[in-house]
């Protein structure tokens, strides 16, 4: 076994961290950050549960829970190139048949311009969306039997 010549406490002197590193806190273990798991969440980690759970809540919040997604009518307009090679729009004719039920549950809200006439197949859409796309000379299609 080899001895070292010096002690590695001497080699330190100066680095102020002994090679522990200056993010972690040190040669500590978990009393430093007030246990290990969920040790404390009734107590001294309370208050980080409480803003974790504020600061969550972002976006658009939809009042009915299986509509979590919203698209704007003037995104499907704008993006009819991508929406027909992901097979979601096809063209008849001089119209754009588009079926936003593959995407899975998303509501249509009618923020923005539509310029072609596009008949749309979708679960839920309010009723701005509605109006925009049948001033445009398309239709909305909400019940599957109706095609």
């Amino acid at each position: 076994m080899t001895v070292r010549k010096q002690k590695k406490v001497r080699k330190q002197r100066g680095s102020r961290v002994y090679g522990y590193g200056r993010i972690s806190g040190g040669h500590r273990k978990s009393g430093s950050r007030g246990g290990v798991g969920n040790a404390g969440s009734k107590n001294h980690h309370k208050i980080g549960s409480i803003t974790e759970m504020i600061l969550s809540q972002k976006g658009f919040t939809a009042p009915n829970p299986t509509f979590s997604m919203f698209i704007n009518v003037g995104e499907i307009d704008e993006h009819i190139e991508f929406l027909i090679a992901a097979e979601i729009a096809e063209k008849e004719g001089s119209t754009l048949k588009v079926d936003i039920n593959k995407l899975g549950p998303i509501k249509v809200t009618g923020k923005g311009l539509v310029t072609h006439p596009i008949n749309l197949h979708a679960n839920s859409i309010t009723e701005k969306a509605k109006e925009k796309i049948e001033a445009a000379g398309g239709k909305v299609i909400t019940d599957p039997s109706e095609e």
